[in-house]
């Protein structure tokens, strides 16, 4: 599991990323998905929690974000990208295997994120979505983005570069041995920036998923060598990213 320093400087929140080693967390959850995420919580000293302290979203690559209220748990969010909530001792979890999954603390209002970022979740405004939950000044925001497939192997096919063809992503786009290559990650910093987050509060932990695909699931590397991922009931592994208020 890592972590990331800008949150385990505040002692009212929970936070990891979970590794191959600790177990994945399936596109739906289920009760081996729960008892991995669980058991995480167990190994850096969290005994209390249940099936019903977690919440899990749906992923269908699109803007929509969830509030969470308080009393609730236990359940997958559907048709959601992010889940933010100020109710304590609630785990909200983002499953990926190349997507960017990024986590949020607003230390003012109290109030934590975790927000699925792929290509077509960036495109479309997923982080802008998330940040309004956050109101006008998020200049305190603290951010963790966990790993995912970086530039250095993220390349687009013909029909996806035709989705990010306008002035804001070409700046994103570099061309390398007749590929083009698409940098997830500075889009990402790029946008908290210009919403007003500090630079020093945004933490990238720097990992590549396709790179170190033995250590984290990923989806591209599945796709070009898909006998290392053994596929189970319709569905390939991904790995968990959580956040709670303690």
């Amino acid at each position: 599991m890592i972590f990331f320093k800008n949150f385990q400087k505040y002692k009212n929140i929970i936070h990891g990323v979970l590794e191959k080693k600790d177990g994945s967390v399936n596109p739906f959850s289920n009760s081996k998905t729960e008892e991995n995420i669980l058991n995480a919580l167990k190994k850096i000293g969290f005994k209390n929690y249940s099936a019903e302290d977690l919440i899990f979203a749906d992923q269908v690559h699109s803007s929509r974000v969830y509030f969470c209220p308080s009393g609730v748990g236990g359940y997958i969010k559907l048709q959601t990208d992010g889940l933010i909530t100020k109710a304590r001792n609630k785990i909200l979890i983002i499953k990926s295997a190349d997507c960017v999954p990024i986590l949020v603390y607003n230390p003012k209002q109290k109030k934590v994120g975790a927000i699925h970022a792929g290509r077509k979740g960036i495109v479309k405004g997923i982080i802008e979505a998330a940040l309004e939950f956050f109101g006008s000044d998020v200049s305190s925001l603290v951010v963790g983005i966990g790993p995912h497939i970086r530039r250095c192997c993220y390349y687009l096919r013909k029909e996806s570069r035709k989705l990010i063809q306008n002035n804001e992503f070409k700046a994103y786009i570099q061309k390398r041995n007749r590929r083009f290559y698409f940098d997830l990650t500075k889009i990402v910093i790029d946008k908290f920036l210009k919403a007003g987050v500090k630079r020093e509060n945004i933490e990238d932990c720097g990992i590549c998923t396709f790179c170190q695909w033995k250590r984290f699931y990923s989806a591209r590397k599945r796709e070009e060598r898909p006998e290392i991922y053994p596929k189970k009931d319709g569905s390939f592994p991904c790995f968990g990213s959580f956040i709670g208020l303690l």
